[in-house]
Protein backbone atom coordinates (compact mmCIF):
# COMPACT_ATOMS: atom_id res chain seq x y z
CA UNK A 1 0.00 0.00 0.00
CA UNK A 2 1.48 3.32 -1.03
CA UNK A 3 0.59 6.32 1.26
CA UNK A 4 1.43 9.98 -0.34
CA UNK A 5 3.07 12.45 1.47
CA UNK A 6 0.63 15.33 1.97
CA UNK A 7 1.38 19.14 1.65
CA UNK A 8 -0.33 21.91 3.13
CA UNK A 9 0.21 25.65 4.22
CA UNK A 10 -0.61 26.28 8.12
CA UNK A 11 -0.61 29.82 9.30
CA UNK A 12 1.37 30.81 6.62
CA UNK A 13 4.17 27.48 7.19
CA UNK A 14 4.82 25.23 4.32
CA UNK A 15 4.31 22.00 5.95
CA UNK A 16 5.33 18.38 4.60
CA UNK A 17 3.88 15.38 6.63
CA UNK A 18 5.36 11.98 5.80
CA UNK A 19 4.47 8.21 6.09
CA UNK A 20 6.54 6.53 8.95
CA UNK A 21 4.60 3.21 8.60
CA UNK A 22 4.74 2.57 5.08
CA UNK A 23 7.98 0.30 4.56
CA UNK A 24 7.13 -1.15 0.83
CA UNK A 25 5.70 2.34 -0.71
CA UNK A 26 7.04 5.41 -2.13
CA UNK A 27 8.26 6.63 1.31
CA UNK A 28 9.26 4.54 3.67
CA UNK A 29 11.96 4.90 6.97
CA UNK A 30 15.87 3.74 6.31
CA UNK A 31 18.28 2.64 8.45
CA UNK A 32 22.26 3.29 6.81
CA UNK A 33 24.03 0.01 7.05
CA UNK A 34 27.37 0.71 8.64
CA UNK A 35 29.64 -1.80 6.25
CA UNK A 36 27.81 -1.76 3.11
CA UNK A 37 26.69 2.07 3.36
CA UNK A 38 23.07 1.13 1.95
CA UNK A 39 19.58 2.48 3.16
CA UNK A 40 17.62 -0.89 4.53
CA UNK A 41 13.48 -0.67 4.93
CA UNK A 42 12.92 -1.07 8.82
CA UNK A 43 10.13 -2.16 10.67
CA UNK A 44 9.61 1.23 13.08
CA UNK A 45 6.49 -0.34 14.77
CA UNK A 46 8.58 -2.63 16.39
CA UNK A 47 12.17 -0.84 16.34
CA UNK A 48 13.34 2.57 18.05
CA UNK A 49 13.81 4.80 15.76
CA UNK A 50 17.80 6.24 15.51
CA UNK A 51 19.73 9.18 14.65
CA UNK A 52 21.24 7.11 11.76
CA UNK A 53 17.22 6.39 10.11
CA UNK A 54 16.13 8.63 7.15
CA UNK A 55 12.86 9.23 5.61
CA UNK A 56 13.38 8.00 1.86
CA UNK A 57 10.88 9.75 -0.63
CA UNK A 58 10.49 8.87 -3.96
CA UNK A 59 9.13 12.44 -4.65
CA UNK A 60 7.21 13.28 -7.84
CA UNK A 61 5.80 16.60 -9.92
CA UNK A 62 3.12 15.08 -12.07
CA UNK A 63 0.87 12.17 -12.18
CA UNK A 64 -2.46 11.65 -13.60
CA UNK A 65 -4.67 11.15 -10.56
CA UNK A 66 -2.71 13.49 -7.41
CA UNK A 67 -4.31 13.13 -4.44
CA UNK A 68 -5.81 16.74 -3.25
CA UNK A 69 -3.57 17.42 -0.44
CA UNK A 70 -0.46 17.34 -2.64
CA UNK A 71 -1.49 18.88 -5.91
CA UNK A 72 -1.87 22.19 -7.87
CA UNK A 73 -4.77 20.80 -10.42
CA UNK A 74 -4.33 23.49 -12.84
CA UNK A 75 -0.58 22.99 -13.66
CA UNK A 76 -0.82 20.24 -16.44
CA UNK A 77 2.16 18.63 -18.48
CA UNK A 78 1.89 16.11 -21.46
CA UNK A 79 -1.80 16.34 -21.52
CA UNK A 80 -2.69 14.61 -18.91
CA UNK A 81 -0.61 14.95 -15.85
CA UNK A 82 -1.45 17.01 -13.12
CA UNK A 83 1.32 18.75 -10.94
CA UNK A 84 2.18 17.88 -7.45
CA UNK A 85 4.40 17.17 -4.83
CA UNK A 86 7.14 18.99 -5.77
CA UNK A 87 5.24 21.25 -8.16
CA UNK A 88 3.18 21.72 -5.03
CA UNK A 89 6.05 22.67 -2.96
CA UNK A 90 7.51 25.28 -5.65
CA UNK A 91 4.19 26.85 -5.88
CA UNK A 92 3.59 27.34 -2.41
CA UNK A 93 6.84 28.44 -1.69
CA UNK A 94 7.25 31.59 -4.17
CA UNK A 95 3.63 31.96 -2.65
CA UNK A 96 4.50 31.88 1.07
CA UNK A 97 7.63 34.25 -0.44
CA UNK A 98 10.13 31.36 0.89
CA UNK A 99 11.28 31.51 -2.81
CA UNK A 100 12.45 35.27 -4.25
CA UNK A 101 12.86 35.89 -7.85
CA UNK A 102 16.63 35.07 -7.33
CA UNK A 103 15.69 31.64 -6.31
CA UNK A 104 13.60 31.50 -8.91
CA UNK A 105 16.16 32.74 -11.78
CA UNK A 106 18.90 31.30 -9.63
CA UNK A 107 16.84 27.75 -11.32
CA UNK A 108 15.65 29.06 -14.17
CA UNK A 109 19.51 29.20 -14.88
CA UNK A 110 20.27 26.13 -14.01
CA UNK A 111 17.98 24.29 -16.26
CA UNK A 112 18.65 25.96 -19.51
CA UNK A 113 22.37 25.46 -18.93
CA UNK A 114 21.53 21.82 -18.70
CA UNK A 115 23.31 20.57 -22.09
CA UNK A 116 21.75 16.67 -23.41
CA UNK A 117 25.26 15.22 -23.18
CA UNK A 118 24.95 16.34 -19.31
CA UNK A 119 21.57 14.14 -18.52
CA UNK A 120 21.92 10.47 -16.57
CA UNK A 121 19.24 8.81 -18.54
CA UNK A 122 20.65 9.42 -22.03
CA UNK A 123 24.48 9.26 -20.88
CA UNK A 124 24.82 6.71 -18.34
CA UNK A 125 25.33 3.04 -18.56
CA UNK A 126 24.63 -0.37 -15.99
CA UNK A 127 27.18 -2.45 -16.20
CA UNK A 128 28.49 -6.49 -15.03
CA UNK A 129 31.76 -6.94 -13.77
CA UNK A 130 33.28 -10.83 -13.57
CA UNK A 131 34.84 -11.72 -10.49
CA UNK A 132 35.84 -15.17 -11.99
CA UNK A 133 33.86 -16.50 -9.11
CA UNK A 134 31.78 -20.48 -10.00
CA UNK A 135 29.20 -21.99 -7.79
CA UNK A 136 27.67 -25.15 -7.89
CA UNK A 137 26.22 -26.09 -11.14
CA UNK A 138 28.79 -23.83 -13.81
CA UNK A 139 26.69 -20.59 -12.13
CA UNK A 140 30.00 -17.67 -12.30
CA UNK A 141 29.26 -14.72 -9.88
CA UNK A 142 29.11 -11.59 -11.87
CA UNK A 143 28.48 -8.10 -10.33
CA UNK A 144 26.27 -5.53 -11.78
CA UNK A 145 27.49 -1.86 -11.16
CA UNK A 146 24.33 0.82 -11.16
CA UNK A 147 25.55 4.55 -10.72
CA UNK A 148 23.99 6.45 -8.41
CA UNK A 149 24.67 9.99 -7.62
CA UNK A 150 24.39 11.80 -4.17
CA UNK A 151 24.23 15.01 -3.06
CA UNK A 152 24.62 15.46 0.53
CA UNK A 153 23.62 18.64 2.87
CA UNK A 154 23.81 17.47 6.14
CA UNK A 155 23.47 20.93 7.90
CA UNK A 156 19.86 20.79 6.89
CA UNK A 157 19.35 17.34 7.40
CA UNK A 158 19.07 16.09 4.11
CA UNK A 159 20.25 13.97 1.05
CA UNK A 160 19.07 13.47 -2.77
CA UNK A 161 19.67 10.61 -4.92
CA UNK A 162 19.15 9.97 -8.01
CA UNK A 163 19.48 6.19 -8.91
CA UNK A 164 19.04 4.34 -12.46
CA UNK A 165 17.62 1.43 -13.21
CA UNK A 166 16.35 0.27 -16.63
CA UNK A 167 12.98 0.72 -17.38
CA UNK A 168 10.75 -2.66 -17.16
CA UNK A 169 8.52 -1.90 -20.29
CA UNK A 170 11.17 -0.25 -22.81
CA UNK A 171 14.60 -0.14 -23.74
CA UNK A 172 17.20 2.24 -21.74
CA UNK A 173 17.41 3.51 -18.29
CA UNK A 174 14.93 5.08 -16.12
CA UNK A 175 16.18 7.99 -13.43
CA UNK A 176 14.32 8.37 -10.07
CA UNK A 177 14.84 10.89 -7.27
CA UNK A 178 14.79 10.52 -4.08
CA UNK A 179 14.24 12.82 -1.64
CA UNK A 180 15.60 11.71 2.01
CA UNK A 181 15.32 13.60 5.37
CA UNK A 182 16.70 12.62 8.64
CA UNK A 183 14.07 11.52 11.42
CA UNK A 184 15.93 13.91 13.71
CA UNK A 185 15.04 16.96 11.32
CA UNK A 186 10.88 15.59 11.19
CA UNK A 187 8.79 16.06 14.57
CA UNK A 188 5.75 14.46 15.62
CA UNK A 189 2.03 16.22 15.56
CA UNK A 190 2.84 18.15 18.95
CA UNK A 191 6.10 18.86 17.39
CA UNK A 192 8.76 16.69 19.82
CA UNK A 193 11.49 14.45 18.60
CA UNK A 194 10.61 10.83 17.00
CA UNK A 195 14.26 9.62 18.35
CA UNK A 196 14.09 7.09 20.77
CA UNK A 197 11.08 5.43 20.24
CA UNK A 198 8.78 3.47 17.43
CA UNK A 199 5.95 4.97 15.24
CA UNK A 200 2.55 4.52 16.08
CA UNK A 201 0.18 2.99 14.00
CA UNK A 202 -0.07 5.03 10.88
CA UNK A 203 2.07 7.71 11.96
CA UNK A 204 2.98 10.90 9.76
CA UNK A 205 6.20 12.46 11.13
CA UNK A 206 6.29 16.61 9.96
CA UNK A 207 9.29 18.74 8.61
CA UNK A 208 8.66 22.62 7.98
CA UNK A 209 9.89 24.03 4.74
CA UNK A 210 11.21 27.47 5.02
CA UNK A 211 13.88 30.50 4.38
CA UNK A 212 16.93 28.44 6.47
CA UNK A 213 16.26 25.13 4.62
CA UNK A 214 14.86 26.48 0.96
CA UNK A 215 17.93 24.46 -0.47
CA UNK A 216 16.30 21.37 0.40
CA UNK A 217 13.58 22.34 -2.88
CA UNK A 218 16.38 23.94 -4.80
CA UNK A 219 18.46 20.08 -4.65
CA UNK A 220 15.42 18.56 -5.81
CA UNK A 221 14.23 20.83 -8.95
CA UNK A 222 18.19 20.38 -10.16
CA UNK A 223 18.15 16.51 -9.78
CA UNK A 224 15.22 16.05 -12.27
CA UNK A 225 17.03 18.68 -14.44
CA UNK A 226 19.74 16.35 -14.79
CA UNK A 227 18.00 13.03 -14.00
CA UNK A 228 17.16 12.92 -18.26
CA UNK A 229 15.98 15.14 -20.93
CA UNK A 230 12.18 14.31 -20.49
CA UNK A 231 12.93 15.51 -16.53
CA UNK A 232 14.32 18.45 -17.69
CA UNK A 233 11.57 19.47 -19.94
CA UNK A 234 9.21 18.63 -17.80
CA UNK A 235 10.64 20.93 -14.80
CA UNK A 236 10.95 23.86 -17.32
CA UNK A 237 7.46 23.50 -18.26
CA UNK A 238 6.26 23.42 -15.27
CA UNK A 239 8.01 26.38 -13.49
CA UNK A 240 7.08 28.31 -16.47
CA UNK A 241 3.38 27.70 -15.44
CA UNK A 242 4.13 28.25 -11.84
CA UNK A 243 5.62 31.85 -12.94
CA UNK A 244 3.04 32.75 -14.96
CA UNK A 245 0.67 31.83 -12.01
CA UNK A 246 2.33 33.55 -9.45
CA UNK A 247 2.94 36.51 -12.27
CA UNK A 248 6.39 36.37 -11.98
Amino acid sequence: MNIPARIFVREGKLIIELPLTNPTGKIRVKRRDETSNYGIPIATRTQALTKDDYVEWQISYATQNPPDESKVEDIVINNNQIGFELTKLLYESIKLGIFSSDDVRELDEFINNVQSTETLEENEKIFRENNLHQIKGGFKRFIEKVPVYIKKNEEIGHFVEIILRHKQRAVGLQAMVYLCIYVEKIKDRDGNSLIGRTANHREFGSFEINLKNKEIIKDVVKAFAIASWQHKNDITNILEQIKRKCKL
